[in-house]
């Protein structure tokens, strides 16, 4: 009879560390050719920046990736890969690409920034899948700066996390050139949306209607779930000379891991 219990309880602890090796296993990271075949969200925005006619954006979401696209210059386009949180802004025209790399936003605000945010119920604007949003404003040292009318977190969470994480590189990059900005220049609203509180709109959700105290507005006019991105959307075109702000021009990735080799030997010299 013991040696009976003994095997029972030997088989059901057997089990249990299965059962939490199981727990503890990773999933194997996506390919990038599974990541560019994921299916994703199409957000269509309505933008108009002052004095200027409204046009129509294209967003297209997955896990991989974010690609903007706008009507005024279809052949341009910017392409965020997720997993390198990298922005690419390709102009077709003078065969560039654009690389914005992210990193931290390591310095402190030049100037004293007090952010606020004031709430209120949205019952103008007529409900998303029976969610309710929310109209929040937004003021820096007490100036207006920008109003976001936003649904709440659970609507569209992966496009959400998407747009959060293109905020994040993009204040990265806008942090950079603050050292650079006269004092008298330093504006307390752009550095709050920009660099300092650059998501902080989409704290509480995803924004379908936004504008600003400088005659920026977008909104959101459709989206489409679960689609799958036309064949090459995320691909980036060949032959392209590619630069980063203050960087001198180059022809590639494989002439800028040369050059960024380069400056790490001389470094080390």
């Amino acid at each position: 009879m013991q040696r009976a219990v003994k095997i029972i309880l030997a088989v059901f602890l057997s089990l249990g560390l299965a059962a939490c090796a199981g727990q503890f296993t990773k999933p194997a990271a996506k390919t990038e050719a599974e990541l560019k075949a994921a299916r994703g969200t199409l957000l269509i925005m309505v933008e108009r920046e002052a004095g200027s006619e409204p046009f129509t954006t294209r967003l297209f979401i997955n896990e991989g990736y974010l690609h903007i696209s706008d009507v005024r210059s279809p052949a341009d386009f910017i392409l965020f890969n997720r997993k390198e949180k990298t922005i690419y802004n390709v102009s077709r025209g003078d065969k560039t690409i654009m690389v914005i790399r992210n990193k931290p936003v390591a310095i402190e605000p030049p100037i004293k920034l007090d952010y606020q945010e004031a709430s209120q119920p949205s019952g103008a604007i007529p409900k998303i899948d029976g969610k309710q949003a929310t109209h929040y404003r937004f003021t820096a040292n007490g100036e207006h700066c920008y109003d976001a009318v936003v649904m709440p977190e659970d609507f569209m969470p992966d496009v959400l996390a998407a747009m959060r994480e293109f905020r994040m590189v993009l204040a990265g990059e806008h942090a950079t050139t603050v050292d650079r900005t006269p004092k008298e220049l330093l504006d307390a609203c752009d550095l709050s949306l920009n660099i300092f509180y650059a998501t902080r709109h989409m704290d509480h959700g995803l924004p379908i209607r936004e504008w600003d105290r400088k005659g920026y507005q977008r909104f959101m006019k459709d989206y489409r779930t679960g689609l799958l991105a036309s064949e090459g959307t995320f691909d980036l075109p060949k032959g392209f000379r590619r630069y980063s702000v203050g960087d001198v021009l180059v022809q590639g990735p494989d002439k800028e891991k040369e050059q960024q080799a380069a400056g790490g030997a001389q470094g080390r010299n």
